[in-house]
Formats: C-alpha cells, sequence, structure tokens
C-alpha cells in the first residue's frame, strides 16, 4: 500500500510532510518541495551503487505519487478530507513524468544538487532528525540519511555532531557502531558492490537479481526491490488506504 510504503521509506504517511511543504501550501510552493526532494533521491546521480540506486528508484516513485495526488484539486481534497489515497499504480514512467515537469534538469544539475547538499546546515539538521528518530541506530540511520559516500563518513558526521553537543550518545548507537557491526556494514557494502560490477545491462539479468533478492528478503517484509521490479512490471490496481 503507498501509505505503508511511505511510512517505511520516509518514516511518516503525511505526503505534505513527504515532499517538505505545509498544508495549506499552493501549487508554486508544491512544486518547489517536489523538486528538492526528488533531487535528493533522483535515481539518476553518478556514482550510486546498485543497492543504492534501487532505495532511490522506491523513494523517487513515491515521491512522485505523492505529488501526483496534491497536484490534482479533486485528488489533494479527498486526501485533506478524508487522509485516504488510491492505491492504483502508475502506468506512466516516474522518469518521463518527472522530465515532463521539470524539463531543462540535467544529470549534471543532480550532481551538482548534491554537492550544495553535502556538508550544508540542511544535511546537519536531517541527519539529527534521522538519528532522533531511529534512537541512534546507525543501521537504520543509514536507509534514510543521503550524501555519504559511505557508512563511516555517516558514522563521522554522528560523532561530529556529538562532539558539538548537538546530539547526545545514545546506547543504540553505541551498540550499532562496535567494531565488529562496522566491519560487517562495511563488507556487505562491498558485497553489493561486487554483485553490482558483474550485473549487465540486459533487462533479464537485472529481473533475475531482483527477484532472487526478493525471496531472501520476503521473511524481512523488505519492499525496496518490489518497488523497483514494479518499475519493470507493474501490478494491477489495489484499493484505497486510509491513513
Amino acid at each position: 500500500m503507498f501509505l505503508e510504503d511511505c511510512k517505511k521509506h520516509f518514516d511518516t504517511e503525511c505526503l505534505y510532510e513527504l515532499l517538505g511543504v505545509q498544508k495549506d501550501c499552493d501549487g508554486k510552493e508544491l512544486k518547489k518541495g517536489y523538486y528538492r526532494q526528488s533531487m535528493r533521491w533522483h535515481p539518476d546521480k553518478s556514482n550510486l551503487g546498485e543497492e543504492e540506486k534501487q532505495t532511490y528508484t522506491t523513494k523517487f516513485q513515491l515521491l512522485n505519487k505523492a505529488y501526483q495526488i496534491l497536484s490534482d484539486d479533486e485528488r489533494r481534497k479527498i486526501y485533506d478530507e478524508t487522509g485516504s489515497v488510491d492505491d492504483e499504480e502508475l502506468n506512466e514512467d516516474v522518469l518521463k513524468a518527472w522530465r515532463k515537469i521539470f524539463k531543462k534538469v540535467t544529470k549534471e544539475d543532480i550532481d551538482n544538487f548534491m554537492k550544495t547538499y553535502q556538508g550544508s546546515r540542511e544535511q546537519k539538521d536531517e541527519l539529527i532528525m534521522h538519528y532522533n528518530k531511529c534512537k541512534g541506530d546507525i543501521s537504520k540511520i543509514q536507509e534514510y540519511a543521503i550524501g555519504y559516500e559511505s557508512i563511516e563518513d555517516l558514522k563521522a558526521a554522528v560523532d561530529s555532531l556529538i562532539e558539538d553537543g548537538e546530539i547526545e550518545k545514545t546506547k543504540k548507537y553505541e551498540t550499532s557502531t562496535t567494531e565488529k557491526k562496522m566491519i560487517a556494514y562495511k563488507r556487505k557494502a562491498e558485497k553489493e558492490a561486487s554483485e553490482a560490477e558483474n550485473l549487465t545491462n540486459s533487462d533479464a539479468d537485472l529481473m533475475a537479481l531482483i527477484r532472487g533478492r526478493q525471496k531472501k528478503r520476503e521473511e524481512k517484509n523488505d519492499s525496496f526491490l518490489d518497488a523497483l521490479a514494479a518499475k519493470y512490471a507493474p501490478s494491477s490496481s489495489k484499493k484505497a488506504k486510509r491513513q
């Protein structure tokens, strides 16, 4: 379900919060919020590993649908009054839909946006927000925080915030950043990078990888790859979900 996926990947079911805007925003402010959020999670960013690209693709799809709902006066009115949204799959490619709105944006623009974002006060504030929501669990924080090259860079950023007194070190942070666990995170990232290098450009190979990972992760209710699979083989319509 759409709202459940929003909660899973963005830790919120509020579409306005998802796009970083106020509930009374006008169309211009809504479009600006969508632009900023989609630039952060655009799957065409350079140097994304296979796992990261799948995560970005999922979040990009969710942002696109949230914008389509709120930019439609009738659908927005229904959402505001009932908290419900339709769960019908979008048939149009989300990247194609995005480019219809922001036609002049290039891949270089996306990378430049990230360069500006990295190290900014905005990135620090968002890291603080994720740290507090995840209670310091770095394995969960890395699912939400963007702009960090590795888990080590993410830990260094958190450590800096702790040293500056902007956040307090939690027990969960200490247990999730032990030497043993940091080594495990690094090995997992290296394994995924190796899989990405061996992946060919054919859709058959991509789908085979998706299905293999889906089978392993179904027991943990992980829907990252389900969302990516939906991009290539959209599922049937679902009923509306109440917020």
